[in-house]
């Protein structure tokens, strides 16, 4: 279906989910999967080349999913096999190989710069409302709207903010050094005082590994995140633009990286700063108490948002898909299945967010 909000798009869906990243897609294609369709609106105008890294479970994808997962495997390592899915890969890979998948799949509607403003039910549907006033139905709604959800406001009224972990991840990506092309693993973490320094290979839609993603982990920099608006009252408003860093930042990241980190990571970590390829992630996380409200759940980061350092954020992202997928095609009561859904995932949610916050009240001050 088109990816653009026209008159023609039908305003009544089965099913309406709130985000089209990666969680919000592959719900979708499992609901596809189950015979179930769905409308995904989604903020922006076809999301950009953000993003490092991803670790992703083929089996798992190929559960949530069915044969559609095969395609998506075979774009983004060149086959159709999955037997190196669960190897870090490319977060625009796999984002472009859903995207291309659900625009391609006709129980599918993809409606782009659908900011959603507000959401709601009664007794029969559910709503989302745009900035724009066009309103949107469904028997059911999902969020998948990422760690600053909208969806969840409405899901649990008293904690709707997931909370600032109290550092930062620099993401970047480089080529891997000839020495160590076609090395397999990972990812390696290095320590420097108060700082971590994550490295992991990637692999390519070549089955090449010749480019590595790397994280900076960095407790220091919390009243810079504080000054320039990404970070206001506990919680994380924005992922920061590269411009609203200052350019004395990057400089001295990059001779903080000449001295604390060893080849043949540290080059490329201090010529990424140099260049400002590096994209600053304040850490955001999210304990859920509840992820269902009726006939409106959350899903992927709105319900559990989590640091990187789990490494496990799309996969429970597939999983809730899984879930969902498993109790809504066919429910007689769409409200019952969701309660169905919680009962099936919250526990997990908490205890993968749980793991990666005790990691983090040992790493930051807050």
């Amino acid at each position: 279906m088109s990816p653009h909000a026209s008159p023609s798009v039908p305003r009544r869906s089965r099913t309406l989910v709130v985000g089209g990243s990666l969680g919000g897609l592959t719900a979708a294609l499992a609901l596809s999967a189950n015979g179930l369709s769905s409308t995904v609106l989604e903020r922006t105008a076809g999301r950009t080349q953000r993003g490092v890294a991803i670790l992703v479970a083929g089996a798992q994808l190929q559960r949530a999913i069915g044969a559609e997962a095969h395609h998506v495997v075979g774009e983004v390592l060149g086959r159709s096999s999955m037997e190196q899915m669960s190897l870090p890969h490319a977060w625009w890979d796999v984002y472009s190989a859903l995207r291309r998948a659900a625009e391609a799949d006709p129980l599918i509607t993809l409606v782009e710069r659908a900011h959603v403003a507000e959401v709601g039910q009664d007794g029969s549907s559910a709503w989302a409302r745009t900035d724009s006033g066009e309103t949107w139905t469904a028997d059911v709604l999902l969020g998948a709207d990422g760690y600053r959800s909208v969806v969840r406001r409405h899901v649990d009224t008293e904690r709707p903010h997931a909370a600032y972990a109290g550092y930062v991840v620099w993401l970047g990506q480089s080529e891997l050094p000839s020495a160590y092309r076609g090395r397999v693993g990972g990812p390696d973490f290095f320590s420097h005082e108060d700082e971590m320094l994550a490295v992991y290979p990637l692999i390519d839609s070549s089955k090449e590994v010749t480019r590595f993603g790397w994280g900076w982990f960095d407790p220091t920099r919390n009243d810079l995140f504080h000054r320039i608006g990404a970070v206001e009252g506990g919680r994380v408003v924005r992922t920061p633009r590269v411009s609203d860093v200052p350019e004395g930042v990057y400089r001295e990241m990059a001779d903080r990286a000449g001295g604390a980190w060893r080849e043949p990571w540290r080059d490329a970590v201090v010529r990424a700063f140099s260049e400002r390829e590096v994209i600053a992630t304040p850490v955001a996380e999210y304990l859920p108490r509840r992820v269902v409200a009726g006939r409106i759940a959350l899903l992927g980061d709105a319900a559990h948002a989590q640091t990187p350092m789990t490494g496990a954020g799309f996969e429970e992202a597939v999983s809730d898909a899984t879930a969902l997928a498993e109790v809504l095609p066919g429910a007689a009561s769409p409200v019952t299945a969701l309660e169905r859904y919680e009962l099936s995932r919250l526990a997990d949610m908490r205890r993968r967010v749980s793991g990666g916050q005790s990691f983090s009240r040992s790493f930051s001050d807050v």
